[in-house]
């Protein structure tokens, strides 16, 4: 191929298995994200550019539009396309244009986000020579089998090999060091376990539910000593609202913003369906809500049981972590700001990178949480929130940070979580194995903080809307203010807010965003004045006239 990875930005490179298919394999491939927080057709602005208007300024990038699909209702529905003949599967070979002199290789499951997996398939060709081997989780596979695409035996192809197919998988493979499993999604985190047993790659963590199912998280790091929200896993309406009525509530909501609990799946995504109940018949709803519908990543699976937990309150933080053979490295600890809007109870305004004073409890709560279920490799993304007592657990999630956080931790770090996780699993042969022209890309591992030290302030807004109706204006200016504050590197309007006359709908998790904005200033007052002025803004920004 003439392809050359370096005439684009690392973060816009394409990755070889994609180019060398058809261009309508390549769409389905780019246009199927199993869980990203961008929305469909998203447009991300030039900050160079020089604006007429915003809708002209969309309509003349509409060719760099990049789209994506939410697969929620696809590879969860019930409804099973008939299955032929399968086709064989094969391992897609995506060699880099220099290789290690060690044969080695790295297995990305669902890896369709050019900020996530295609990004770290780019850098592991490039920094050190690695082969990729893409692979779709079962959940991909039956989303492609309901859509039926042109192209499905080709993609079907690039499916998990079963126990009886790994034999011929692993066939062209022979040579090759599989170092690991890598998953981009959510849905297929125990599908990347699986694989990583099956195949022997030489890191794994081995199997564990309770890396996905928030009771039996909660549970396993109690087990392990640790403080954790009292909870109870309830299969009837009753017993959740009885176990509601031991952790003080009534039928009548509380005057105290803190009486309250959380009921919510015990497997989710991006706060959907978490409520936070302040009353008995709040919590039948959510109960109601919940129990019976389909547990995300298993299509075939019903909500049995729902979870009910004691409300934790205190701030909400985000650690994103690299572990290398049990040795737990911080990449980043970012700050929710997460607020009630538009009668959802947890609306995300911000995710801001922290180095505040908490820093070490925090990040050794989060150590110990990641030992009690035995992760010993790769990246994981927990929450937690800092009680007057502690911090205690929201969930753990084995996969990165769903948000397009490079860009801020270069400039605020100087360095990123997949870089972090390269250095993990490549870092320990000697460097001559590896191209020599990328040495001083690659980070030395021995080298990093154990947390990681800030140099400058930085977050990403989430735009709240809180109009319902038909869209008749666009605050042009209000969106121009935001643009030219100098905290703000780049920013995003999703084309539905753009034009006039689309219906639109309130924010109330984050795929209803109405966009974002990325926030880099190494002065702490005039971000944070920046910060303020942007959420102040957010009401005015769309105009509607209501359709009722």
């Amino acid at each position: 191929s003439t392809y050359d990875p370096d005439d684009k930005p690392k973060s816009q490179q394409t990755p070889m298995h994609l180019l060398s298919m058809r261009p309508l394999l390549f769409w389905h491939l780019a246009a199927c994200l199993a869980i990203c927080s961008i929305s469909a057709n998203a447009w991300r602005l030039d900050n160079t550019a020089v604006r007429t208007s915003w809708g002209q300024q969309q309509q003349q990038q509409q060719h760099q539009l990049r789209v994506t699909f939410q697969l929620r209702g696809g590879a969860d529905s019930n409804n099973q396309a008939d299955d032929d003949v399968p086709p064989v599967v094969v391992p897609l070979i995506d060699r880099p244009r220099v290789m290690a002199k060690k044969k080695k290789a790295l297995i990305l499951l669902d890896a369709f986000c050019p900020y996530h997996g295609i990004f770290l398939a780019n850098r592991a060709k490039i920094l050190y020579g690695v082969t990729i081997i893409p692979v779709l989780s079962d959940y991909m596979k039956g989303y492609f089998t309901l859509q039926q695409p042109e192209d499905l035996d080709r993609l079907l192809s690039m499916c998990m090999p079963s126990e009886d197919e790994k034999e011929h998988w692993c066939r062209p493979l022979k040579g090759y060091e599989l170092v690991a499993v890598v998953c981009e999604s959510d849905s297929g985190l125990a599908d990347a376990e699986r694989l990583g047993i099956l195949l022997n790659t030489t890191y794994a963590n081995g199997f564990n539910e309770a890396r996905r199912n928030k009771y039996m998280m909660i549970e396993q790091v109690q087990e392990a000593g640790m403080k954790v929200v009292k909870q109870r896993l309830c299969e009837s309406v009753d017993g959740a609202c009885n176990f509601a009525k031991e952790l003080g509530i009534d039928s009548s909501q509380s005057d105290d913003d803190d009486v309250c609990v959380v009921v919510k799946p015990v497997r989710g995504v991006g706060s959907e369906d978490v409520f936070l109940c302040k009353d008995i018949d709040s919590v039948k709803s959510a109960f109601e809500n919940i129990h019976g519908g389909t547990v995300f990543g298993s299509p075939k699976e019903k909500h049995q049981a729902v979870l009910v937990q004691e409300f934790a309150v205190g701030q909400e933080f985000a650690l994103d972590v690299v572990s290398k053979n049990g040795e737990h490295k911080v990449a980043a600890v970012w700050i929710y700001d997460k607020r009630p809007a538009n009668g959802a109870s947890f609306v995300y305004y911000a995710t801001k990178l922290y180095d505040g004073p908490h820093m070490e409890e925090i990040c050794k709560y989060v150590r110990k949480s990641l030992d009690a279920l035995d992760v010993r490799w790769g990246i994981t993304h927990t929450e937690i929130i800092l009680t007057a007592d502690g911090p205690r657990l929201v969930e753990i999630n084995c996969r990165q940070h769903n948000m397009d956080f490079i860009p801020l931790t270069m400039e605020c770090i100087g360095y990123n979580i997949f870089d972090m996780l390269l250095a993990a699993y490549f870092g320990g042969e000697d460097p001559y194995i590896y191209p020599a022209e990328t040495e001083g890309e690659r980070l030395n591992w021995d080298l990093l903080p154990l947390n990681p030290l800030k140099r400058m302030n930085g977050a990403m807004i989430h735009i709240v809307n809180y109009a319902n109706g038909t869209l008749t204006h666009l605050n042009e200016e209000a969106l121009m203010e935001i643009q030219n504050m100098q905290s703000v590197m780049n920013m995003e309007i999703y084309p539905p807010f753009l034009h006039v006359g689309n219906k639109i709908l309130p924010t109330v998790d984050i795929r209803t965003d109405a966009g974002w904005v990325q926030m880099v200033n190494p002065g702490r007052e005039e971000f944070q004045k920046d910060y303020d002025r942007i959420i102040e803004l957010m009401p005015t920004l769309f105009e509607v006239k209501n359709d009722s």
